[in-house]
């Protein structure tokens, strides 16, 4: 059937290739480097986080390196399920604020230490991101969410 179409002309018009598919065809990589490059972005992002802590005392030190490890760690995770579907994943409706805010927090704790504001904001802001963090994770485990909330919950009244 379809070689009579093409013989009479009526072809079906190519659909252009959105911009998501673009960038899908510009980073597939196989699976021996999505694998390499997940372990490299997560031994990085670990190595960040753990030496993060041993600058506790320089709040500014230790919100480069923690917010660095982060950002690495999602990078970890675009490597292995790609960097459209990671996109896609964090713009799920019942993620998207999570992710929002978790960004948020990232940018507004680097624009901190590279404007030297001072300490107790960027103490501040890394709770936050901690905080962003652990609720952006969660949000990953089904019923994660209501979980941690219901954790703060008896904590707080306590």
């Amino acid at each position: 059937m379809d070689s009579i179409k093409s013989l009479l002309g009526n072809k079906e018009p190519e659909k252009e290739p959105s911009m998501w598919d673009d960038l899908n065809n510009q980073c597939s990589l196989t699976f021996t480097q999505r694998v390499i490059g997940f372990a490299v972005c997560a031994a990085l992002g670990l190595l960040f986080a753990f030496l993060s802590f041993m600058f506790l005392v320089s709040p500014t030190t230790f919100a480069l390196l923690f917010t660095l490890g982060d950002i690495l760690m999602v990078m970890a995770t675009g490597f292995i399920v790609g960097p459209v579907k990671q996109i896609k994943n964090m713009a799920e409706p019942h993620r998207i604020i999570c992710a929002i805010v978790f960004v948020a927090s990232m940018i507004l704790t680097l624009v901190a230490v590279f404007s030297g504001w001072i300490f107790i904001l960027i103490i501040f802001f890394i709770l936050f991101q901690v905080a962003a963090l652990l609720y952006y994770t969660f949000s990953y485990i089904p019923y994660g969410r209501q979980c941690l909330r219901g954790m703060c919950s008896s904590v707080v009244s306590v």
